[in-house]
């Protein structure tokens, strides 16, 4: 069993790694890895504003009025920072199409973070593009450490219960905290650290509000630490500190600290390639290959097999477990059989191809999509298997999906994701804005003002 025991709370130490840390100490590998992740967070932000869930947090948080002090995305409207944040952050996930740490538990950390971030520096008069990356940096190194030393799933929504923190550090570095400052504001944070993943089993539009909520809080947490407001000093490792209460016997600290400094976890976080939960993009990635193998947009579909071994055959994303016929969004981006068969049928899995809950086609093939154990696979191994009307068929085996740190998405593809979200706004963003966004990310050094981002999302009257 691992010693959970420590003498100093992991508190102290990471935020003396935020408060401490410098530009100049992040390599330029992990300053690009960070640049990527705010281009593609940012674009899932534009596209994700026209998503259901998010007029009824605008018109509800809007409607309360307050200071001005930071505005949202597309839809331009100023509010108090801390509500910003949170419609924000929760257009960011909405379309789950955000950033994925596959091995911290699939926690999204990007989207509170960089929406935490973006509303205080607003609020400070603005921050260079410089300061930017940096505390975005550290913010996706926090949560993706947390979500790293929690080894056992407990059902938790790990972007709203644990990316809290992340998006705290961030906002702490450009609120300029000091360590005690920041050990304060995690606490406070931990005060409002919440989320769970029955909302994906119920379809529940809260999967979005639950990342916002962890950037509202951040925002909360770091204004009253720095005016002297105190919250737990032994956050993640007191009697009653994070791990203890939210992973009872699952959970490492000690990756938490490890290489700290030395290596920035954001380096490996996986960018989607389809907007839909992380665990079915390899299912994906397979059916989209069998797509064109066998020309399946003009041949009918008879059988389509997902087989097995043990191991995978009882993966929280089963076949069983899916929406053949998805009502609304949340369903279709958590239904195996449903993307399965828009992968099959389309060759794509994009924002417009997951709400095509009509598409008789799609159903027809999501309808026959089963499962079947096979002995004698690998451990962990999946392939699909699909028979056609003429005879024809042809099987694909599940790879580590595409997006991840050892199969990234191209520039290329990156920029193109990020001009589809854009044209997906609730306003489309015109194509001189998308560019200027792009080029002021890519090259931070010559964004003198954060809030430049913001106002380019935001279309002219």
């Amino acid at each position: 069993m691992v010693d959970t025991t420590v003498k100093v709370d992991p508190a102290y130490t990471l935020a003396a790694h935020v408060v401490c840390t410098d530009l100049g100490d992040v390599p330029m590998t992990s300053q690009d890895a960070t640049k990527r992740d705010v281009l593609d967070t940012f674009g899932a932000m534009l596209g994700g504003s026209s998503a259901p869930g998010i007029e009824e947090l605008n018109a509800v948080i809007g409607r309360w009025g307050g200071r001005k002090e930071a505005t949202i995305a597309v839809l331009g409207r100023k509010l108090p920072s801390h509500h910003t944040a949170m419609i924000n952050s929760a257009m960011g996930h909405a379309l789950d199409f955000d950033d994925t740490y596959d091995m911290g538990g699939h926690i999204h950390p990007g989207t509170s973070v960089l929406a935490a971030a973006l509303a205080v520096s607003e609020a400070l008069g603005g921050v260079t593009g410089d300061q930017l990356i940096l505390a975005v940096t550290l913010g996706l190194d926090v949560s993706c450490r947390l979500g790293l030393a929690a080894n056992v799933d407990r059902g938790w929504h790990r972007t709203g219960a644990f990316g809290i923190f992340g998006a705290t550090a961030a906002a702490g570095k450009l609120l300029g905290l000091t360590q005690e400052q920041m050990v304060h504001a995690f606490g406070i944070a931990y005060s409002q650290s919440a989320g769970n993943r029955q909302c994906i089993v119920d379809g529940a539009l809260t999967k979005r509000f639950q990342a916002g909520q962890a950037a509202h809080g951040a925002a909360l947490s770091v204004f009253l630490a720095k005016q002297g407001f105190t919250g737990a000093e032994n956050v993640f490792a007191g009697q009653y500190g994070f791990f203890p209460m939210y992973q009872e016997g699952g959970y490492d600290l000690s990756e938490i600290t490890k290489n700290l400094g030395d290596e920035f976890l954001g380096d490996q976080i996986s960018l989607k390639p389809y907007p839909c939960g992380r665990p079915t993009h390899g299912y994906i990635d397979a059916a989209i290959k069998l797509h064109h193998q066998l020309h399946l947009g003009r041949t009918s579909v008879n059988e389509v097999v997902v087989y097995s071994d043990s191991e995978a055959h009882v993966s929280r994303y089963r076949v069983a477990s899916g929406v053949v016929h998805p009502q609304q969004q949340v369903e279709a981006q958590f239904s195996l059989p449903y993307l399965i068969g828009c992968a099959l049928v389309l060759g794509k899995v994009g924002i417009d191809q997951i709400n095509v809950f009509e598409d008789p086609h799609v159903l027809a093939a999501a309808s026959i999509v089963r499962e079947e154990r096979k002995e004698g696979m690998p451990n962990g191994q999946v392939e699909i298997g699909v028979t056609c009307g003429n005879g024809a068929s042809a099987s694909a085996v599940v790879e580590p999906p595409s997006g991840s740190p050892d199969n990234p998405l191209s520039t290329k593809r990156l920029e193109e994701k990020f001009r589809d979200c854009a044209a997906h706004s609730l306003e489309p963003v015109d194509s001189y804005s998308v560019s200027q966004i792009i080029s002021l990310i890519d090259e931070p050094q010559f964004m003198k003002d954060s809030r430049e981002l913001i106002r380019l999302s935001i279309p002219a009257v």
